[in-house]
């Protein structure tokens, strides 16, 4: 039997009961697709000396993954093999579950990468949700906590898991692992952020569940996780913070402090409750402080995004949303708003005084600051208008105190058919940009902004991407292999 790298293209699959069905799958010069029927399986059209087929699903209904192989010798019609990798593949947009998907393998090739590398497993995270994570500088890592893998259906809610699972990729090689590390329990909508003086990322919060409904709990329990160690600790048991989720957290090393503002701390998925408190963990007694903030105070929120500005000693957050959130009237927020720590005493002070020029409100929106340069960058989440999810790019300029455009993301183009049902033409997609999405991973280094995963129009993406603050270009780093508009590759709804 010949060995083969089985190389996964385009993922064809709809995910199950989502509104973009339709009976056309992804377009593309790699394979070509047809109607499943139960049990069988259907050639594909691969280019040059490839080979592959397409194994439907059990139920016969979408479309599953085409998969070509490279044939290196004879016996190119071993149809054992490809139906292996198809079934290794990614296929339809429920079949990614558990902890890893495959990629490209070639044993003992690390690609033109630095020596230190080792061979690439082609191991990445299944796709996920409201995940956390942080960059680490020094070692050039980034790292993944928790999330869900529950993907929505019909643009309903999906039922969520709630996942422990740490993951790290290595900027220089390339390279996804997943930790053996003992860590938080599992959660979803917790914070993380990389606090440089520990050189750790700190997780507070988030929810947890143990079955598919009632109420969740609320954690909130402080933890650490040393990427050079590969190892968690527990740093505060929360025992005199309130419990919360989605709410926004921040490392403050010129204070000495971690800073948590506002978030949610109903216990209900029902019924939300909003909050504008701020709370600050001190590195150096480790403890908890609810602090006491002059000035006017904005709007009680969860969802928010924020910063740390080092230069000013301030808190920025932006955005966010209420107890109105999922409401027919739902007005979601777009102001910038800082606590500044300059003073004597902190106090809340408004950032953007300009209502024109400024990112549509959001929720789930995030921010990084690009301190060479001095802004403030904002990504994607999602708008309260005609659009939803956003993949846009906004930058604040703190002396000016002004919003420019970065990149306007994908437009609005056309108006849903109806409910949940969204044509391909929705948007006029801009090329070599990330997928719309919010509930994702997005953190944010000295020199650019990575985001993963996340919540998108077709269910959950896989993706992985950086933007780099001096070119102002992205990069695709891991290619998704599911969750994408197929627009996106030239074909049509949902891949």
């Amino acid at each position: 039997m010949n060995t083969r790298a089985v190389k996964p293209l385009r993922a064809v699959g709809l995910v199950s009961g989502w509104a973009l069905v339709s009976l056309l799958g992804c377009g593309s010069d790699d394979a070509t697709t047809a109607l499943c029927v139960p049990g069988q399986q259907v050639a594909c059209a691969c280019a040059g000396e490839t080979e592959g087929v397409q194994a439907c699903n059990s139920a016969g209904s979408g479309y599953a993954a085409c998969v070509c192989e490279e044939v290196d010798g004879s016996d190119a019609s071993d149809s054992t093999d490809a139906s292996d990798g198809a079934d290794d593949a990614t296929s339809s947009g429920d079949a990614i579950e558990g902890d890893t998907i495959e990629g490209d393998t070639t044993e003992g090739d690390t690609g033109g990468l630095p020596d230190h590398c080792p061979a690439p497993t082609g191991e990445r995270p299944s796709r996920r949700s409201e995940q956390v994570g942080a960059f680490d500088p020094e070692s050039g890592k980034l790292v993944m906590f928790g999330g869900s893998f529950g993907v929505p259906e019909n643009c309903g809610n999906p039922i969520p898991t709630f996942e422990n699972e740490t993951w790290v990729y290595d900027a220089a090689c390339d390279l996804w692992s997943l930790s053996a590390a003992e860590g938080p329990s599992p959660r979803t909508r917790a914070t993380a952020v990389w606090e440089p003086t520990m050189k750790r990322m700190v997780v507070f919060g988030g929810r947890y569940r143990a079955g598919s409904s009632g109420n969740y709990t609320l954690l909130n329990d402080l933890w650490a996780y040393d990427p050079a160690e590969d190892a968690w600790t527990v740093l505060d048991d929360g025992e005199s913070m309130s419990a919360r989720f989605n709410h926004t957290m921040v490392a403050a090393p010129e204070l000495g402090k971690i800073l948590v503002f506002g978030g949610n701390t109903s216990n209900s998925g029902l019924v939300y409750t909003a909050n504008n408190d701020v709370w600050a963990w001190d590195l150096t007694s480790g403890a908890w402080e609810k602090l006491a903030i002059g000035g006017v105070a904005p709007k009680k929120r969860f969802f928010a995004s924020g910063l740390w500005d080092g230069k000013r000693k301030r808190l920025v957050i932006h955005g966010g949303a209420d107890e109105s959130l999922f409401s027919n009237t739902a007005k979601y927020m777009d102001d910038l708003q800082a606590v500044d720590f300059s003073g004597a005493t902190p106090v809340w002070q408004k950032l953007d005084t300009d209502s024109v020029g400024k990112p549509d409100g959001r929720f789930w929106g995030s921010m990084a600051y690009d301190a060479a340069r001095d802004h403030y960058i904002l990504f994607g989440g999602h708008d309260d208008g005609a659009q939803g999810n956003r993949n846009d790019l906004w930058m604040f300029e703190p002396e000016a105190g002004q919003w420019s455009t970065l990149s306007v993301g994908d437009s609005f183009n056309k108006p849903a058919n109806g409910f949940c049902s969204f044509p391909p033409d929705f948007t006029t997609m801009l090329e070599n940009t990330p997928e719309r999405r919010n509930g994702g991973l997005v953190a944010g280094g000295p020199d650019g902004l990575y985001v993963a995963h996340g919540k998108t129009d077709c269910g959950i993406v896989d993706d992985l991407w950086r933007y780099d603050f001096a070119s102002s270009d992205w990069q695709s780093l891991t290619a998704a292999t599911v969750g994408e508009a197929c627009v996106r590759k030239g074909g049509l709804n949902c891949n």
